[in-house]
């Protein structure tokens, strides 16, 4: 089945750095951003690209018109009205005979593996898709997140999302033609057919590493051509396996005493934040990886589990700092806790020092764990690290290594 690409491009851009300029047009780091558009879609499956123009539509064809990709197909349509996205999308649809888009707001900067991307959205079975991220912008940003019965939790920015992880839309999405029918009655993909999917339990939410960034402002224009210029974007929206960063949770970002088992308990440990941030900067992924046997006690819930990562996202944001992803283990081996959960109470490939949660790391960001760091306070994450071919650097506390101290040396021994 072919999937086409849709790049929506019919807005006034009335936020832009230039108004008078297609945001197409924007240069970043000497390409345009179509241009880069193109550069990551020419090495996927993706042979046809419509871009659906409105405002500035004559500058977007003759940006089109210089393009030169061999083997992709770029054709333009003009949208005489802007009636939203899903109207945009109608209009694509109609113009050719794919029955699955790839949709691309087009001021989003982004490098991601498209076809892993296709493939585990086609493998989910839903009709309607979209790849989520931490969001540097919590705030000014509608929430979308996986929760652990597979359903995708959506909230916009408008409403509380007291509980629910920073996972937000990183402006792109999939769609079907069954399922751009469905919603057809929606005005916009994120803030409508995002929500209606989620409710239909007909949303894939695929959290994702790599680059992303809406540069529909001055000051996030400024910001994505930072890190194109730093190399940020380079390394982590290459697409060959990259590094990563693996963290330990209780013990690095958090004291191990007293266990913590609801979110209004949690802290972060002084300077973890700030380390995180410096790892951030850098476009290095950041993955949590953590024993969490509370939930087989029964001393917890799932949604315990994930309030009390919603408020270490909260602390984390609250000094502009995230993690790009958040694998746990819920088992625990042995019988007899009061109030334990007997289906959890099982020996698993995920409990570390097993190493289940790092190789589906590895797998799902595309990671190369022999350039990889873990820091851990632990035996367990000591040989993990050993068995997944990482370095491994020991949080020890006072008076050896701090957290964040431990954390800042491992990304100086990814990125020296």
């Amino acid at each position: 089945m072919a999937v086409i690409a849709i790049v929506l491009a019919g807005g006034r851009g009335t936020r832009s750095a230039d108004p008078s300029q297609a945001k197409l047009a924007q240069v970043i780091g000497g390409k345009s951003l179509m241009h880069r558009h193109l550069d990551v879609l020419a090495s996927t499956q993706i042979t046809e690209v419509l871009v659906v123009a409105g405002h500035l539509g004559d500058q977007v064809q003759e940006l089109c018109d210089t393009f030169d990709h061999e083997g992709v197909n770029v054709r333009v349509i003009q949208e005489d009205e802007q009636r939203g996205t899903v109207a945009a999308l109608l209009l694509a649809a109609d113009d050719t005979e794919a029955d699955e888009f790839l949709v691309i707001l087009g001021d989003i900067l982004m490098s991601f593996p498209v076809d892993t991307f296709i493939s585990d959205w086609r493998a989910s079975g839903k009709e309607v898709a979209c790849i989520v991220h931490p969001s540097t912008h919590p705030e000014d940003s509608d929430a979308a997140f996986p929760g652990h019965d597979g359903r995708v939790m959506v909230v916009a920015k408008s409403e509380p999302r007291d509980g629910i992880p920073n996972m937000s839309s990183t402006g792109l999405f999939a769609i079907t033609r069954e399922g751009l029918a469905r919603y057809a009655n929606c005005r916009d993909v994120g803030s409508d057919v995002l929500p209606a999917a989620a409710a239909d339990n007909d949303l894939f939410a695929y959290v994702s590493s790599h680059y992303f960034k809406d540069t529909g402002t001055q000051h996030r224009l400024v910001a994505a051509a930072s890190d194109v210029a730093s190399g940020a974007f380079a390394r982590r929206g290459t697409l060959t396996p990259r590094p990563a960063l693996f963290l330990d949770r209780d013990g690095v970002l958090n004291a191990v005493q007293p266990e913590v088992y609801v979110s209004r308990d949690y802290r972060l440990l002084p300077g973890v934040a700030a380390a995180i941030s410096r790892a951030n900067s850098a476009g290095l992924p950041v993955i949590v990886v953590t024993n969490q046997p509370g939930v087989a006690k029964g001393l917890m819930t799932y949604q315990g589990h994930e309030e009390i990562r919603a408020e270490l996202d909260r602390q984390l944001g609250a000094e502009g700092a995230f993690v790009d992803d958040y694998f746990y283990c819920p088992h625990h081996p042995d019988a007899g806790f009061e109030g334990e959960v007997p289906d959890l109470k099982i020996p698993c490939d995920c409990r570390k020092p097993a190493p289940g949660m790092v190789l589906a790391a590895a797998r799902k960001h595309h990671l190369d764990l022999a350039a990889s760091v873990m820091v851990g306070d632990t035996w367990r994450d000591q040989e993990l690290a050993a068995s997944t071919g990482m370095a491994f650097i020991h949080a020890a506390g006072a008076p050896e290594i701090e957290s964040d101290a431990a954390i800042v040396r491992g990304i100086e021994m990814i990125t020296c």
